[in-house]
């Protein structure tokens, strides 16, 4: 009997803090921040304008003092506009669109500074990095005689076209791989404060609706439309001349470097650390 207590010692106490730890490692809260994005409609400068709230709701398992895991469900706005543009090349152009951005994503932090787990650790402020793989939905969206259109169903650069075979849709769910660096603090037991900012690079060039050549305007219209077609070029909105500018297979897409669109998220966090209240060693 004797044996059977002693080994029984032995494994709570190989097992128990490890058990107390995993609990105490756990932390479930949110982000409020804000939210805009890089790509063809603001790739010169960044306007206040297109700067929007972001929300997210984040968990948080700390594996140990140097590397933890988060989900993040998360929630931003982006969008862009030639008219704030310095170039006049694109007020001509003059497209425009706003689009939701709806994320999930896991992620990996790395602490470059040991983050202290203990019940009554006292932290300095931690700065980590993270990076991890995002499912994202968007939607780009305009307005366009006092109307919202979709712009995707549209295919403003002649995607779904039989004149134009080689362009397909762009699919409106995809993959972007979150990249950022933040700080945090802990305060008491429970609470952690932290700000945090993060760019997804996305593996689409069309959160903007924008990423290849103008289309013969004609062939848009015949398969969708005549809102198609004046979406495709809107340059005769702003043409004295009140007619289309840009000739087919002119570039629509002004990227200087071969990127594709990226959007970007950040704000400051709170979470909060679940410790299991009266948890005791047992008592043999």
């Amino acid at each position: 009997m004797k044996v059977k207590i002693s080994l029984l010692k032995i494994f709570a106490l190989l097992i128990l803090p490890g058990a107390i730890r995993a609990q105490t490692s756990i932390e479930f809260g949110v982000l409020l921040g804000a939210s805009t994005y890089y790509g063809d409609l603001n790739g010169q400068q960044l306007s206040a304008s297109h700067i929007y709230p972001s929300a997210a709701i984040i968990g948080r398992y700390n594996i140990n003092e140097r590397w933890a895991v988060k989900g993040f469900i998360g929630y931003g706005r982006i969008s862009g506009a030639d008219s704030i543009s310095t170039s006049s090349r694109d007020k001509l152009r003059n497209l425009s669109f706003i689009s939701d951005i709806f994320e999930v994503s896991a992620q990996f932090e790395l602490n470059l500074i040991k983050n202290k787990l203990g019940y009554n650790s006292t932290n300095r402020v931690i700065p980590y990095l993270f990076t991890g793989l995002a499912i994202f939905n968007f939607n780009p969206r305009t307005t366009y005689k006092g109307r919202e259109y979709e712009l995707q169903p549209l295919g403003t650069e002649g995607q779904g076209t039989t004149e134009y075979n080689d362009r397909e849709k762009y699919a409106l769910t995809q993959i972007s791989i979150p990249l950022g660096i933040g700080l945090k603090k802990r305060f008491g037991k429970h609470l952690t404060f932290g700000i945090e900012a993060g760019l997804r690079y996305t593996f689409t060039n069309y959160l903007d609706d924008i990423g290849g050549k103008f289309a013969n305007n004609n062939v848009v219209r015949r398969a969708s439309g005549e809102v198609a077609g004046a979406l495709a070029d809107r340059s005769a909105e702003v043409n004295p001349l009140g007619f289309p500018t840009f000739a087919e297979g002119r570039s629509r897409s002004k990227k200087w470097m071969p990127l594709n669109d990226i959007y970007i998220l950040g704000g400051i966090t709170i979470t909060y650390r679940f410790v299991p209240q009266g948890m005791k060693c047992p008592k043999f």
